[in-house]
C-alpha cells in the first residue's frame, strides 16, 4: 500500500515536470539549424568552450553540443559534458537563441571542474 502511494507521488512529480520543460523541442537537431548558426551567428568563447550563438524567431532557446571524438576519447566523459550543458541550459532559460556549444580546445578541459567551466561560458552569454 505504502508502496503504491509513493509510485503515485513520483508519476506526479515526473508529470508536472515534463509539462513545463521539454527537452525535445529545446534540442537543435536539424543540420540546416546548425549551419545557420555556424555562418551567421555570433561566437563565444573561453579556454576549452566555444559557443555559437543565433537568434531565432521561437519563443525557446534550443541547444546543440558538439564534441568530437578525436577530442575527448571516451564516451563516458563527452557524455559527462553533454548532462552538465543540457542542465545548465535548462537553468539559463534562454529564450529565443539557438545555441551550439563546441569543446574548442581538450587541453584547457578539466574533467573535475566541467561543471564551473560550461557555467561559465554560459553566465558570459547571459550577460551580453
Amino acid at each position: 500500500m505504502l508502496e503504491d502511494q509513493r509510485e503515485e507521488n513520483a508519476f506526479q512529480l515526473n508529470s508536472s515536470k515534463a509539462s513545463s520543460f521539454s527537452a525535445k523541442k529545446m534540442r537543435l537537431d536539424k543540420p540546416l539549424d546548425f549551419k545557420k548558426c555556424f555562418s551567421g551567428g555570433k561566437r563565444l568563447s573561453s579556454s576549452a568552450f566555444m559557443i555559437h550563438y543565433l537568434k531565432n524567431d521561437l519563443s525557446h532557446g534550443r541547444l546543440g553540443i558538439r564534441i568530437a571524438k578525436k577530442k575527448i576519447r571516451k564516451a563516458v566523459h563527452r557524455n559527462r559534458i553533454k548532462r552538465v550543458a543540457r542542465e545548465v541550459f535548462r537553468k539559463s532559460m534562454f529564450e529565443g537563441l539557438d545555441i551550439i556549444l563546441v569543446l574548442r580546445n581538450e587541453k584547457n578541459y578539466e574533467h573535475s571542474r566541467c561543471y564551473e567551466q560550461i557555467n561559465e561560458i554560459f553566465s558570459n552569454l547571459k550577460r551580453k
